[in-house]
């Protein structure tokens, strides 16, 4: 259970499982307010028979998985505690994220982790001569590992299941992963203009005078001459620059 709750491409992670003790012999452990612990200077994680007696096998399960976020988190060298943000985002990764410590701290850092989750969007660009299409996705739990991993696995199976002559799309690739993986897509905008140089080695800079230039020109419809007139060319900037 500890390598299926743990799922992340990182091999450290999963070498190994950590020990999972009942009734630990240690004075320190609070037993009184809490179900479970994360040892992590033994990396073990701690259950108590008397307390969990009491408890579902499906509320135990959901303890196992919070802790084991902690010997996750805490084995690649990440903040682990309950009042850490980093903490709260993988509760929500792997499906516990209304599932933190009632204490102040960490219902602070679970808030902040919703916030994040909230805004976090995933794209894929198409880019053609007409310009860029993006198709931008969110997942109420997935990271961009997540969405990594579903990527490439989308693209091997659409490719691998195409009849010959079917042309794919990038948006063909984001309706899949929408129908496969449970992504909800946005409505896709009307317009996007790349404005990075072209280029053999794609650095997503702006560029220089003839790059902008370019930009204006093919992707925005201004006149050569409109151009020449309001874009300073390299040397007047460097000049000035010299001047400061």
């Amino acid at each position: 259970m500890a390598k299926q709750s743990c799922k992340n491409p990182c091999e450290k992670a999963l070498d190994h499982i950590p020990a999972i003790v009942i009734d630990l012999d240690r004075d320190s452990l609070d037993w009184d307010n809490y179900v479970g612990y994360y040892c992590s200077d033994i990396e073990t994680i701690a259950f108590n028979s008397h307390v969990n007696a009491r408890r579902s096998e499906k509320a135990i399960k959901s303890t196992l998985l919070h802790e084991l976020v902690h010997w996750y988190l805490h084995i690649i060298g990440e903040k682990f505690s309950d009042s850490d943000e980093r903490f709260a985002r993988e509760l929500i990764r792997v499906g516990l994220g209304r599932k933190h410590n009632p204490d102040e701290q960490s219902v602070l850092a679970a808030k902040k982790a919703w916030k994040r989750k909230k805004d976090e969007r995933f794209e894929i660009v198409e880019e053609n001569e007409d310009g860029v299409i993006t198709a931008r996705l969110k997942h109420h739990r997935k990271n961009v590992d997540d969405f990594k991993q579903d990527l490439a696995n989308t693209l091997i199976r659409v490719h691998n299941n195409r009849e010959d002559d079917i042309t794919i799309y990038p948006g063909d690739i984001a309706d899949k992963m929408c129908e496969w993986y449970g992504y909800k897509m946005e409505p896709i905008a009307q317009i996007a203009i790349r404005v990075s140089k072209r280029g053999t080695h794609w650095s997503g800079e702006i560029g220089d005078r003839d790059d902008i230039a370019e930009v204006l020109s093919h992707q925005l419809n201004m006149d050569y001459n409109e151009i020449d007139l309001k874009l300073n060319n390299d040397e007047s900037v460097e000049a000035a620059a010299e001047e400061h």
